[in-house]
């Protein structure tokens, strides 16, 4: 998740759950402030009717008494006494009124009392009507939820706009940084921006790019330089043992040592030259690309090691449905092509087989072979080696890999019913 949506998210929960406890809250208040002021009303009304019975005790019988919001009943004194031991000041309620003007239930607080007069009990119920601040509840309530829609849809746009400009020159940075790569000479310009931060960033990066890009040149001339140093030393060793090996005056003993002596510094020539070519394909030196005919190159490459295929009574065929072409560096796509064929070569077996499928986005082979001795996730990295071939320097699958990371391929391995199948998709 990105972060902008990571805060955006918690932040308008906090805002939502800010807001539903302040409406709750402010709700409950103007509720309770309301009801005070009538249950108020209701009191004083009370308190100035039960005065004038007082002083007019003959005017409890008189309907001219009686209004729309008193109402004064008969009770018994045991229920005189019932109501007068729980609620000595009265019981206050809401209630319901029909409006035949309306024609329609309208919300009233009555305040039910009792009272004695002349050895009599009598139960005193006045209403008030709450239409005016019920309607005032809704319209407060109607508000909060206006304003929180607005406040939700406002920190909404502002999350969008504000502050998408806000980290705009950061996801450009991060844009530059995914695309740079050291074997390129194009450093990456980073977006100078208003946040401090941002800018110590940008710093910061800039530092640990021109450091690696140092270490990085460093590393690649010293691999240069040690290549091409040590093929000097190792064709000087290389002729002298031939030389050693013309000699007759050497025991049987010495020769076979001569003899291995020789076949190490062979493999040791071949191991550098193959480390330089390595180098060479990480280091871009390769960048002259033509347009390649894949079927063509396979064919050829396939004559090329027709001798050891017939050797080891190796079936070949060739699938085409299609003719591919791949912008490559001839010289590498030869070397991708090889390095394939002779793999599925060495690992094969006596009266074995190989497949090769061209397609118009996929080159697959398979052949058939003896389960890896090693894990298949270490079948491309240098120096493991897929086979107790002493003459093996572990760099064949190695070489395929890095040609297909410089042109962005694909490379897959599977091993299913004693047949192994590299594809490449491009």
């Amino acid at each position: 998740m990105k972060l902008l949506q990571y805060t955006s998210r918690y932040f308008l929960a906090m805002i939502l759950s800010l807001l539903v406890l302040l409406s709750a809250a402010l709700y409950v208040s103007i509720r309770f402030t309301v009801y005070k002021d009538i249950d108020e009303y209701l009191i004083n009304r009370r308190i100035e009717i039960l005065n004038v019975i007082d002083e007019h005790p003959d005017i409890i019988q008189e309907k001219s008494m009686y209004h729309d919001d008193i109402f004064i009943a008969s009770i018994s004194e045991d229920e005189y006494k019932k109501i007068l031991s729980k609620h000595e000041d009265g019981i206050f309620k809401d209630t319901r009124k029909y409006d035949t003007t309306e024609q329609e239930y309208e919300p009233f607080r009555k305040l039910e009392s009792v009272f004695q007069k002349n050895n009599s009990y009598y139960k005193l119920t006045i209403t008030s009507s709450l239409l005016n601040p019920q309607e005032l509840l809704y319209t407060i309530f109607f508000n909060i939820i206006l304003l929180s829609a607005l406040l939700i849809l406002l920190t909404i746009v502002l999350n969008r706009i504000l502050l998408g400009r806000i980290w705009k020159p950061f996801k450009k940075n991060i844009e530059q940084i995914v695309q740079y790569r050291l074997d390129k000479d194009i450093k990456p310009q980073f977006v100078k921006s208003n946040i401090t931060e941002f800018n110590e960033l940008n710093e910061s990066l800039e530092k640990l790019i021109s450091n690696n890009l140092k270490v990085y040149e460093n590393q690649k001339q010293f691999i240069e330089n040690a290549s091409h140093e040590m093929q000097t030393p190792l064709g000087v060793m290389q002729n002298k043992i031939d030389l050693l090996m013309e000699t007759h005056s050497l025991s049987d003993t010495q020769a076979g040592m001569v003899d291995a002596l020789a076949e190490q510094v062979n493999r040791l020539s071949r191991l550098n030259t193959t480390l330089l070519l390595l180098s060479k394909i990480e280091n871009n030196q390769y960048s002259k690309n033509k347009s390649i005919n894949a079927s063509k190159l396979i064919e050829k490459c396939c004559d090329d090691f027709a001798e050891l295929m017939e050797f080891k009574s190796i079936q070949l065929e060739i699938n085409k449905d299609a003719s591919v072409e791949l912008e490559m560096h001839p010289d590498l796509a030869r070397m991708l092509f090889s390095n394939l064929i002779k793999n599925a070569i060495n690992h094969n077996v006596v009266c074995g087989f190989i497949t090769i499928y061209i397609q118009h986005h996929m080159i697959s082979i398979k052949n058939s072979g003896k389960e890896l001795l090693i894990s298949p996730e270490l079948l491309f990295e240098r120096f493991s080696k897929k086979s107790d071939n002493p003459q093996s320097t572990g760099l064949g699958l190695a070489i395929v890999k890095s040609i297909c990371d410089f042109y962005n391929f694909r490379i897959s391995y599977v091993y299913k019913d004693n047949v192994h199948t590299l594809t490449i998709k491009y």
